[in-house]
């Protein structure tokens, strides 16, 4: 028996879309911030498989998918999410900076790891041994994630004491040597908003060693330009 022809595609209407397709879609980031950021208190406190029936009733995934997503899932929520300090408009910005790159790191690990399952189940192994050894590895990626948010949330803690000694307007100050990122020596002397973060961060978090920190304003400073990214915005 003839196996028949799909409906022909309406005019206008957009082409079929692969289950997956919605691991890079910025609507499922912003509901997995949400859910990791307590903004669904309910649903976090009952754990991840909570989680998942919640994203179930608004996006497709395949099963591999929702496995895997389920897997980053639970590691990602077996330690806390860095808090940036008691208040503050600086701390209010790089949290909920910190939700949404913890968000896309989940979609980026999800991505990884079923890839690694797949590439697994097509050479004919053991796909649960390659999703174990994929979670291992984003462990330690997960690592660097964490401290790079509790980097954040304590450079926007330092920006809101000075804030509350010296106004919203304040001073960049970069300790200049020969270790001094080229960033950093670009900012030194110049002047930043804490109710504005910089593009580069807030002094003491543009990288891992970072050494600014914030001061009274330079007379005469440069603004450095800042605009809170879209997606940090909206989660």
């Amino acid at each position: 028996m003839t196996t028949p022809a799909p409906p022909p595609q309406q005019p206008g209407q957009p082409p079929p879309q692969q289950q997956d397709d919605a691991l890079d879609d910025t609507a499922l980031a912003l509901a997995i911030a949400a859910l990791l950021s307590g903004a669904t208190a309910a649903v976090a406190a009952a754990g991840v498989a909570a989680m998942i029936a919640a994203l179930k009733l608004r996006f497709k995934l395949s099963s591999a998918a929702w496995q895997a997503l389920g897997a980053v899932l639970s590691m990602v929520t077996e330690k806390p999410h860095p808090v940036a300090g008691a208040g503050g408009q600086a701390s209010a910005q790089v949290s909920r900076l910190n939700a949404a790159r913890r968000a896309q790191y989940v979609l980026a690990a999800t991505r990884r790891v079923l890839a690694a399952v797949k590439e697994a189940g097509a050479k004919g192994g053991s796909p649960g041994a390659a999703l174990r050894d994929a979670l291992a590895t984003e462990r330690g990626y997960y690592q660097l994630h964490l401290a790079a948010m509790a980097n954040r949330a304590a450079a926007a803690a330092e920006t809101d004491a000075a804030a509350g000694k010296y106004g919203d307007l304040l001073g960049w100050k970069s300790v200049l040597d020969s270790r001094t990122s080229a960033e950093c020596r670009a900012a030194h002397g110049k002047n930043y908003l804490a109710s504005r973060m910089p593009d580069i961060g807030f002094p003491g978090a543009v990288h891992p060693s970072c050494r600014c920190l914030p001061s009274a304003p330079w007379p005469g400073g440069k603004l450095l330009p800042g605009s809170a990214p879209r997606f940090a915005r909206a989660a």
